[in-house]
């Protein structure tokens, strides 16, 4: 039985810096899906400048009480942290990074010979569970070529499992909750059945080509949720081009959720207790200098 979809949602476009992203989730009513409460989609830009892969700090910025999960698409992107932690990844990899009881980022879209003047990608914030928040940071960076996949049957495609496991297949990423981020590239004329489990909450984003999901055309750069309801989610690519989505989503989030800024608590008092620590100088600073 095919899923039921509820809403499409489009988005609020904002500027972060020199980058125009449209920010999906949360939006309207629509505060969470499993446990992802944050998804900006950074629209596809082309870079002035090659090379520069260190940011200047004045974007650096706190985190407590999510993992953020970064996916480029094209282009690099750099990371810098308050833990001493960084690393480049290319389009294809990824970075997921655990705030917990509180960290310090910065990240810086670049453009390499290599790679190209385009940048674009996604991210996501992965609401922790109350009792992982207190826990100390981590991070993981994971290039292209170590993403797990799945060649789809008949040629139809690949699915690369960004978050949680796709029958035997499994991402490095940690989970404290059932949780999933697949990828779907669906070759031109392709279609392919996802057959969910009960018990989660489904999510699908698509980034640039239309692609048809249960029958109804979605366009570019829109989040679709679902009715509980059902297991099916039919996608069919009806372009003589590749297409492209994300389905992602997991188990619902039951303890309370409060959101201000950077951080993501249970309760106000956490959320007054995170701006503290912050301003009291406990998340540490980011060393610039790795070379």
């Amino acid at each position: 039985m095919k899923k039921e979809l509820t809403a499409i949602y489009s988005g609020i476009n904002s500027k972060v810096g020199d980058f125009l992203v449209n920010r999906l989730l949360p939006g309207n009513s629509l505060q969470a899906i499993g446990p992802m409460v944050f998804l900006d989609h950074i629209y596809p830009t082309t870079l002035r400048k090659h090379g520069h892969d260190v940011p200047t700090g004045e974007f650096a910025h706190p985190h407590r009480g999510i993992a953020t999960f970064s996916y480029v698409l094209n282009g690099s992107l750099a990371h810098f942290d308050s833990r001493g932690n960084h690393d480049v990844i290319s389009a294809g990899g990824f970075q997921w990074m655990k705030a917990g009881n509180g960290i310090i980022h910065d990240e810086q879209p670049f453009a390499t010979a290599e790679f190209g003047d385009l940048f674009h990608s996604l991210q996501f914030w992965v609401n922790l569970p109350a009792t992982v928040k207190p826990e100390e940071p981590e991070y993981l960076a994971v290039q292209a070529e170590h993403v797990p996949e799945i060649n789809l049957p008949n040629d139809i495609g690949v699915l690369r499992v960004l978050i949680g496991e796709f029958g035997c297949t499994v991402s490095p990423v940690k989970m404290f909750s059932k949780q999933f981020i697949y990828h779907i590239k669906l070759n031109p004329k392709a279609s392919f059945n996802f057959r969910g489990k009960p018990g989660l909450e489904y999510g699908t984003f698509v980034p640039s080509n239309d692609i048809l999901v249960n029958d109804t055309m979605v366009g570019k750069s829109k989040l679709i949720t679902f009715a509980h309801e059902g297991d099916e989610i039919f996608l069919e690519n009806p372009n003589i081009e590749p297409a492209e989505l994300l389905i992602f989503g997991g188990e619902p989030y039951t303890d309370p959720i409060l959101a201000q800024g950077p951080f993501v608590m249970n309760s106000n008092q956490e959320i007054a207790e995170a701006y503290g620590d912050f301003f009291n100088g406990k998340y540490g600073t980011i060393n610039y200098n790795t070379r």
